[in-house]
């Protein structure tokens, strides 16, 4: 692949915030030039991240360790128990941003001051997009695609994040990630096999990366281990598409919404959480895909997280045996519409103005699989994954050493993503 050419400046930056102690040099990087440092310090550890790979399998960092934290327990299940918020709205607050629905749940109206058709469930996520005259209702786009209006003393708002570039010297405790866990509902079940739907395993794993995201931890780079320390901070904030737990989570979500949230977020990254089935041959090898956004000015940061992200499923996935399957052609990927031959295929991907991958970790439909994701080991390993690949997405400038393929166009089908005309919005019970 073509890599950018990172030209670092400054003689020396030192960041030091939440845990996390970025140096930087003066440098030009390419392939063939070492990437930023990022120097994990804590006083029970002192990791550095690994450096950019420049073949197509993961290459292990350099840890130095005096007392390592141990590791986070793995439990069954991963249960969040978010507690809706009061409502609330930020002074000055003009309506676009990240809309909670408060305690109670909040009623839905086509328009201010209309009679409301649904009482949405408190606790639901959507995207604002503006407010009344008399600032009583705010516009939604909601989970079926389409816009309404709430009452706006009955939701908790959240501003757009700043405007700003991520990499090496920005400080995780800043992040914005949103996580979306694909497919949803009962018309949009996704892959199946071994017993299992691919929208609850999509889930499941969704939950653990939350949590992770939510906490401080170590990481220890050599083993890619999440441990119980504070060297990388908790991010700023963590925005699910799909909330709840169990089958609360379990409703229908166009792409455009799951899109809009992370828009109106102006979140750092958004990664979609998904599982393959189809046409495969046997590897050796995790088939894991990662497909990134085609457009431009985007497709170099979104590029950049899939491939970091691949290589960290392989790096991840390596203990779990040999019996997998994947596509000839691996790694991170980005496919274009027949129709003209130029724009993002994928719906979610083509609607996103932040950063995006779609993670496809393994496949469903290869039995030795999907044994391995209706384990709690496995499914932590997958979020683990994609934490890791995002701390080294917001956190330094490294590129990645995993397969990276140019955009091409794509003649197959991969159903409809859209909300179905019998979408509906969950409701308070």
């Amino acid at each position: 692949m073509t890599r950018r050419i990172i030209l670092v400046t400054a003689a020396v930056a030192v960041v030091a915030a939440g845990g996390l102690l970025v140096l930087r040099s003066d440098s030009s990087a390419t392939d063939a030039a070492a990437p930023t440092t990022t120097a994990v310090v804590t006083t029970m550890v002192t990791t550095t991240l690994p450096p950019a790979a420049t073949t197509t399998t993961s290459s292990p960092p350099t840890t130095t360790t005096t007392s390592l934290p141990p590791p986070v327990e793995i439990p069954d299940r991963v249960i969040l128990g978010d507690a809706p918020p009061q409502p609330e709205i930020p002074d000055g607050w003009d309506g676009n941003g990240v809309v909670t629905v408060a305690a109670g749940g909040a009623d839905v109206a086509s328009a201010p001051g209309n009679e409301p058709f649904v009482r949405m469930r408190e606790g639901l996520v959507v995207a604002g997009r503006g407010m009344s005259i008399d600032r009583e209702w705010v516009r939604i786009f909601h989970m079926c695609d389409g816009v309404a209006w709430v009452r706006a003393g009955e939701i908790a708002a959240m501003s757009p994040a700043p405007d700003a570039v991520v990499g090496a010297g920005f400080d995780f405790a800043n992040a914005v990630i949103v996580v979306d866990a694909g497919h949803g509902g009962p018309a949009n079940t996704g892959a199946s096999g071994g017993g299992l739907s691919e929208k609850v395993v999509n889930a499941e794993i969704a939950a653990r990366l939350v949590e992770m995201l939510r906490r401080p931890n170590t990481v220890n780079w050599e083993t890619g281990e999440i441990l119980a320390g504070d060297a990388i901070p908790a991010a700023a904030a963590v925005i699910r598409t799909r909330v709840g737990d169990g089958e609360a989570a379990d409703y229908e979500a166009g792409l455009d919404f799951r899109a809009a949230v992370a828009n109106e977020a102006n979140a750092h990254a958004m990664v979609s959480i998904h599982n393959n089935a189809g046409s495969e041959i046997s590897l050796d090898i995790p088939g894991s895909d990662v497909y990134y956004q085609s457009q431009a000015p985007i497709q170099d940061p979104s590029r950049r997280l899939a491939t970091l992200l691949v290589e960290e499923f392989r790096r991840g996935f390596d203990d779990f045996g040999d019996e997998w399957v994947g596509a000839v052609v691996l790694g991170a990927k980005s496919r274009i519409s027949p129709r003209d031959g130029v724009s993002q295929y994928y719906g979610i991907l083509k609607a996103s103005r932040v950063p995006t991958v779609i993670a496809e970790g393994a496949y469903l439909s290869n039995p030795a699989e999907a044994a391995l994701l209706a384990t709690p080991e496995f499914q932590h390993a997958y979020a683990a994954a994609v934490y890791r690949a995002l701390v080294r997405f917001v956190a330094t400038d490294e590129p990645g050493g995993a397969p990276s393929h140019d955009p091409e166009v794509w003649e197959g089908f991969s159903g409809r993503g859209g909300a179905r005309p019998v979408c509906e919005i969950p409701a308070q019970p």
